[in-house]
């Protein structure tokens, strides 16, 4: 028998429960947050780790995360033995692709200024401009970036992607390195972050990189809330240097009550719903990897730990 223990405050347990043991009959699943008896489990299928850690399960053969990122998991304080894999299917992808999508298409037909214009109760025509007209910058072009970077090349904008190493993609004008960065940032009317979560990254949406866009650009933030300086973000809609942003991931989740972002006209908000994972969809990953750690085989979409994705 298989043990698996889940923890997601995100996802349906029953769900997973249901799918999981319809393939899987053996498999024993424990519903988090508490675990009575750590010492049984296998397999971590989670979102963010348990109350009392990863490593009170001391026979844990791996870590499966329920999604396309692991920086949540606190890889730090999980034994670096124990294999990590991200959760990669082409239902999470195709969330990611229609958020961003219609993100890029508010501030291209000018949403965002009609729905103030709306609350104002002033008549303003803007004309169209065509998608050739557009700059979008994806920075990431993992496989949720490269996905969304090649669905709005095919809407006929013009996109740069950015990412850490070369990469290629159809249709994408892809760069790296910090001058590439630069450049880019300049031609920017709409950003897209899909960045993975690392001590290199943490902060990168601040007052400078701001500063380095072109005046009225947009933001579509659906990496992580950890990338964000929300002061920043803040400042910049109020100075006018960015025109409006997307905001589908934050600092501290749920976003509490009193927090300035509910209240700025120039902010659209949604609570982390972008791309989520669908049990019937991504049940197939989870079982092979379910499978490959029982017998200690290599996971699918294995991270590398010491990239921290």
């Amino acid at each position: 028998m298989t043990t698996v223990f889940f923890h997601s405050d995100l996802d349906d347990p029953n769900a997973w429960r249901d799918t999981l043991q319809a393939a899987l009959p053996d498999v024993h699943f424990i519903v988090g947050p508490q675990c009575e008896t750590p010492e049984a489990v296998d397999v971590a299928l989670v979102w963010t780790p348990p109350p009392q850690g990863l490593r009170a399960f001391p026979r844990l053969r791996a870590v499966l995360s329920l999604g396309a990122g692991v920086d949540q998991l606190r890889l730090a304080d999980l034994d670096p033995r124990i294999p990590v894999a991200r959760l990669i299917d082409p239902t999470l992808t195709q969330r990611m692709v229609e958020y961003c999508q219609a993100a890029v298409l508010y501030f291209h037909r000018h949403l965002h200024l009609h729905a103030r214009h709306q609350a104002a109760r002033e008549w303003q025509f803007i004309p169209p401009v065509s998608a050739a007209a557009r700059q979008v910058l994806v920075l990431g072009l993992g496989e949720l970036g490269s996905a969304v970077a090649g669905a709005l090349a095919q809407q006929g904008f013009q996109v740069t992607g950015w990412s850490r190493s070369p990469k290629q993609l159809p249709g994408v004008d892809c760069r790296h390195g910090e001058a590439a960065l630069n450049e880019a940032l300049g031609r920017c009317d709409v950003l897209i972050n899909l960045l993975p979560l690392t001590p290199q990254t943490t902060g990168v949406l601040n007052r400078d990189l701001f500063a380095r866009l072109r005046p009225q650009a947009c933001l579509v933030q659906v990496g992580r809330g950890g990338h964000l300086v929300e002061a920043d973000l803040l400042a910049a809609l109020d100075a006018g240097q960015l025109a409006g942003a997307f905001i589908d991931v934050f600092g501290v989740e749920p976003l509490p009550a009193e927090h300035p972002f509910w209240a700025h006209p120039a902010l659209r908000l949604t609570p982390h719903v972008a791309s989520l994972s669908d049990p019937v969809q991504s049940a197939a990953t989870v079982i092979d990897n379910i499978g490959r750690a029982m017998r200690g085989e290599p996971l699918r979409h294995a991270i590398d730990r010491s990239a921290g994705y």
